[in-house]
């Protein structure tokens, strides 16, 4: 039985995009194909690789005294990606590596009366890391389970660079009248540290356009009115590919509270004056960006 490697499985609710405030099971894969270590930090200064957080925490090392036991141990950091821990190595030995059936039950485990319909439909996120990456073999048998229990709505969280196997899309449309799903794309401009011939591939996004039954969106971490012009060269490149695009978030750069209170404002203008949506962060208003939340 395929197996998976994951960081953490837990029951929140949604706090970005189209779904803000549904009850929602996040499960974060393993791996990633970006850094993302501009977040945070002055534009065209970055510190250097070896001088990340993830990179000179001393309690990533395994054998440490003081080593993390969990991943709920770990500090929120305030430059790069939010979630490094979720692909830098040195938090390797933090992940869980399960058969879809251990992280079936795990899912279960984390439901309400063990249903995802039990009330209101419970939402199923996979995030990341990069879910579409190394994992596509390994969703429709946990999807299938899930199905079991009520699943009706399932959101990858995605940087929207993967190609999706065609498997993978015969069986969404194959599940199409069971599942809804969303693609939540969320592309990294330069404000990120990634170049742009990296991060824009409208043919991955043009892929998802093939599900029958879902939605496609994009999600834009942003600083300042700079980073809507190129929001707009990301959307125009995308729309001449042919994708078709159902809105287009943008949501305040900042992994902690005090973060997201000097860009919040901002960016709320900036999407009254481009028409654009302003998405919030919830999960950092409510539980701080904690893991686990």
């Amino acid at each position: 039985m395929a197996k998976l490697r994951y960081s953490e499985a837990f029951y929140s609710v949604q706090g970005e995009g189209r779904f803000v405030g549904v009850p929602s099971i996040f499960l974060r894969v393993f791996g990633c194909n970006f850094e993302c270590r501009g977040f945070g930090q002055e534009r065209g200064n970055l510190i250097p690789v070896e001088e990340m957080p993830y990179m000179t925490d001393p309690r990533a090392d395994k054998g440490s005294e003081i080593a993390y036991k969990s991943i709920e141990e770990l500090p929120v950091t305030p430059i790069g990606c939010d979630s490094s821990a979720s692909w830098a190595m040195k938090y390797k030995h933090l992940q869980l590596t399960k058969t879809i059936d251990e992280v079936f039950d795990h899912i279960v485990s984390l439901l309400p009366n063990g249903r995802f319909n039990e009330r209101e439909d419970i939402h199923l996120v996979i995030t990341g890391g990069e879910p579409l990456l190394g994992w596509q073999r390994v969703w429709p048998e946990l999807l299938e389970m899930c199905k079991d229990v009520g699943l009706k709505n399932v959101t990858y969280e995605t940087n929207g660079t993967q190609n999706l196997q065609q498997q993978f899309i015969d069986y969404l449309n194959r599940a199409g009248k069971d599942l809804h799903i969303t693609w939540s794309t969320s592309p990294k401009l330069s404000i990120s540290g990634e170049e742009q011939f990296d991060a824009l591939i409208p043919e991955a996004l043009l892929d998802m356009n093939k599900v029958n039954n879902s939605h496609l969106y994009n999600k834009f971490v942003v600083r300042d009115i700079e980073d809507f012009e190129e929001v707009d060269t990301f959307v125009a490149a995308y729309k001449e590919a042919g994708v078709k695009l159902d809105a287009v978030y943008c949501m305040p750069e900042g992994a902690t509270l005090e973060q997201q209170h000097l860009t919040a404002r901002g960016v709320a203008d900036a999407c009254m004056e481009t028409g654009y949506k302003y998405s919030p962060r919830l999960h950092i208003d409510l539980f701080g960006n904690a893991w686990g939340t």
